[in-house]
């Protein structure tokens, strides 16, 4: 993997930031974050949230919260392994026994393809309109100022958290570029994520009130993403030549295409043009919640290829990512 220069979080990114913030960020970080195993917390950041959802809704989301906290104990136990075991987030998702953490991470990466219900959208709309006007800022501050803490497991699903967000962030940011991703810049840039986070949290400026973390991690990201595109690029076309960037070319197009589908449907395809290594298993292991076994997820794929090959392209646009991306200012 190209070797990028070591960056650190600047003061100069966090006065950028506060010029240049995108709401998208304050959504996904101020509100995906749970405290796990502190029920007061729990409870605040559940009214928070739950307050702008139907009543059907509120009563079945409050139904789940006991289960809730077991799951984010034991994803606990998870963050923690990794973190005194020195594994990079990045790699811990692809192990088999950090299970909980690449459901976390894919699961959550999926549900920017997953389809809003009418009601659930009516309830998204007015959340993220306050979020982008800064309106969660006293939880988000709570939320990195617990992440802090080295000796807390709560501490440790926080910081773990905060990766998935900006890491979620930059693929929305990104989502009309697949260049990015096929280049492999968004897979290098998951360790340097993870960095930037660590970099972030010894930073004591970020305790001020008008400092909005994510979107200063996330500025920082960007900057590297562009770079590291211009680097790669370069390293194909003169160590693997011409053919080597036009498969990249092709592989972009490819997934420009899956970017169109639902989340089901996508899933089948896209890990293999990114990971052409990955089995069918993993795939299912990966996406539990959206195929029942492999025979399912491979049926499903040829579905989908044979619509495809027939031109039969079915798009949608009441995908969460469809939601989001007029508040986040997303690049094209």
């Amino acid at each position: 993997m190209l070797a990028t220069r070591r960056s650190v979080v600047t003061r100069q990114q966090i006065s950028l930031s506060r010029e240049r913030s995108t709401g998208i960020s304050g959504s996904l970080s101020g509100m995906n974050t749970p405290d796990p195993v502190s029920p007061p917390l729990l409870e605040t950041l559940a009214q928070t949230v739950l307050s702008f959802f139907p009543q059907p809704i509120r009563a079945t989301a409050q139904a789940a919260l006991p289960d809730l906290r077991v799951l984010f104990g034991r994803l606990a136990l998870e963050v923690v392994d990794a973190e005194q075991h020195t594994l990079p987030y990045a790699e811990a998702i692809r192990r088999p026994d950090f299970h909980l953490m690449s459901r976390v991470y894919f699961g959550a990466t999926d549900l920017l393809r997953s389809q809003v219900p009418p009601a659930i959208r009516q309830a998204l709309r007015p959340m993220l309109e306050q979020a982008v006007r800064g309106e969660f800022e006293s939880v988000r501050s709570l939320l990195f100022a617990l992440s802090r803490d080295q000796t807390s497991p709560e501490a440790a699903v926080g910081r773990f958290f905060w990766w998935c967000a900006l890491l979620i962030n930059l693929r929305i940011q990104t989502w009309d570029i697949p260049e990015v991703e096929t280049l492999g810049v968004l897979r290098a840039l998951e360790a340097r994520a993870q960095q930037q986070l660590e970099s972030l949290l010894e930073t004591s400026e970020t305790d001020e009130p008008d400092v909005r973390p994510l979107n200063v991690l996330l500025a920082a990201m960007l900057t590297e993403a562009q770079e590291l595109a211009g680097q790669l690029s370069k390293r194909v076309l003169e160590e693997l030549g011409s053919r080597a960037l036009e498969e990249v070319l092709v592989n972009a197009e490819a997934l420009r295409v899956t970017r169109t589908l639902d989340a089901r449907s996508a899933q089948t395809l896209e890990p293999m043009i990114l990971e052409p290594g990955l089995g069918s298993q993993q795939i299912v292991d990966r996406y539990g919640h959206l195929y029942s076994s492999v025979r399912a997820m491979e049926n499903k794929r040829s579905r989908v290829l044979d619509k495809l090959s027939q031109g039969q392209r079915k798009t949608t646009d009441d995908r969460f990512i469809d939601l989001v991306r007029p508040y986040a200012g997303a690049r094209k």
